[in-house]
């Protein structure tokens, strides 16, 4: 995703746009980390509700409703989180650090096939709850519209991050071998 949007010149020094890049990265990492911990929430409540024997608590919504809800609460707070996060390690840093830090973001052959698979899923989640939460009787009733399509999103970055995981191993072996052969993205520089 990134790449297609800045380019990336030979040397970190020279990268343009650093503070959008970082941030954008740092933001779409939130939403998607956050959203695992929302999506993970609620079979952790029901195990501890059953591990304590407790009964559970008379909750109206549907199991879906609940767990869209729940990635949708969670990949809000994880943004927040990272905004935060990403606000307090970088403040008074000099441009050339969020220079380089954006570089190697752009470098990155895997992240950034992450970014993709994860942004594509977090897209067609999106789309797919709005036109689902919208019909009568849809997906996700009893909770918001907005609610239901942030969850989706959020279920859907998920989704194409395991996507990409399931998928990487041999383009990972492709680019160590390329790297290995000295033509891969961290290809020695010419002596001029």
């Amino acid at each position: 995703m990134l790449p297609q949007l800045f380019p990336q010149p030979a040397y970190a020094e020279d990268q343009p746009s650093a503070y959008t890049i970082l941030t954008i990265h740092c933001l779409h990492r939130g939403f998607t980390t956050g959203a695992i911990l929302g999506l993970v929430a609620p079979f952790a409540r029901s195990a501890f509700t059953a591990i304590l024997r407790r009964p559970a608590s008379v909750n109206s919504l549907p199991w879906t409703a609940r767990l869209l809800s729940s990635a949708a609460v969670g990949s809000l707070g994880g943004t927040a989180f990272l905004a935060v996060g990403m606000t307090a390690r970088m403040w008074g840093r000099e441009e050339i650090e969020w220079q380089d830090r954006s570089w190697r973001i752009l470098s990155n052959t895997g992240q950034n096939r992450e970014d993709d698979w994860s942004f594509g899923g977090l897209v067609l989640g999106a789309v797919g709850m709005g036109v689902a939460a919208r019909r009568p009787g849809g997906f996700a009733m009893g909770i918001p519209i907005w609610r239901a399509v942030v969850g989706g999103a959020a279920a859907g970055s998920v989704l194409g991050t395991v996507g990409h995981v399931l998928t990487s191993s041999k383009d990972v072996e492709d680019v160590e071998k390329k790297i290995i052969a000295g033509e891969g993205p961290l290809k020695p520089k010419e002596a001029s």
